[in-house]
């Protein structure tokens, strides 16, 4: 054999280096590729947030059972519903107020917080006050807060109110009126600052919540349908 065949076929069986690379490469399984395990970690994520946010929503629902009072568990005295009947005593002056007896009028409940809530008591000096503008249009005025009767009758006679009032502590008046809630969600049982026109058949015809806490006489007349 001659000399350069020799040193081909050595060439030939020479054995690769120790770590050199090779043509057939190992394929990354592409489950363990970064993009998905990426991908992976981001599912899993939106997952657990969507988990987290559908608890909250469910021990939120169970709340509202347990509190019927709450704004989202109260229904509103929609407009053409029979207004519910009532009976109480003026704190004030102890004179029995009756929803029988006010039959046959047009009555504005005024629904408020009562005592603990400065804006509601300055609210109620102005609708006396303006009393010649309701008493103009034929209404009756009737103020209910969620005071006890002995904290109503001492706040009113700090701001200088007479007009008829009902203390309602236990918010079961308010209830029935649908005045829990709305814009103000002051709390279970607790009033908003709300307005409840009934007509003299007993028809509510006006209902509505200012968050705002105050609104004046003149401008809430405006917003009332005419009355007979």
């Amino acid at each position: 054999m001659s000399k350069s065949a020799r040193n081909k076929s050595v060439a030939r069986t020479v054995a690769r280096p120790v770590g050199a690379p090779t043509t057939n490469r190992t394929r990354t399984p592409a489950s363990h590729s970064p993009y998905v395990v990426k991908h992976h970690r981001t599912w899993i994520y939106w997952t657990t947030g969507a988990l987290v946010i559908a608890g909250l929503l469910f021990v939120s629902f169970l709340s509202d059972l347990k509190h019927p009072g709450a704004s989202s568990g109260t229904s509103t005295l929609a407009v053409g519903s029979r207004a519910p009947q009532f009976a109480g005593t003026d704190p004030l002056t102890g004179q029995l107020i009756d929803s029988k007896d006010l039959a046959g009028k047009n009555v504005l409940y005024y629904f408020s917080a009562g005592s603990t809530c400065q804006a509601c008591m300055t609210q109620a000096q102005a609708l006396q006050r303006d009393a010649s503008q309701l008493t103009r249009d034929h209404i009756t005025l009737v103020m209910v807060t969620n005071d006890s009767a002995d904290t109503l009758a001492a706040s009113a006679r700090s701001y200088g109110l007479t007009l008829p009032m009902l203390a309602d502590p236990d918010g079961s008046i308010t209830n029935r009126f649908g005045a829990v809630g709305g814009g103000m969600d002051m709390g279970p049982n607790t009033a908003d600052h709300s307005f409840v026109l009934v007509d003299r058949r007993g028809i509510v015809r006006f209902h509505e919540d200012f968050p705002s806490m105050w609104i004046s006489t003149s401008a809430l007349l405006h917003r009332f349908p005419t009355m007979a």
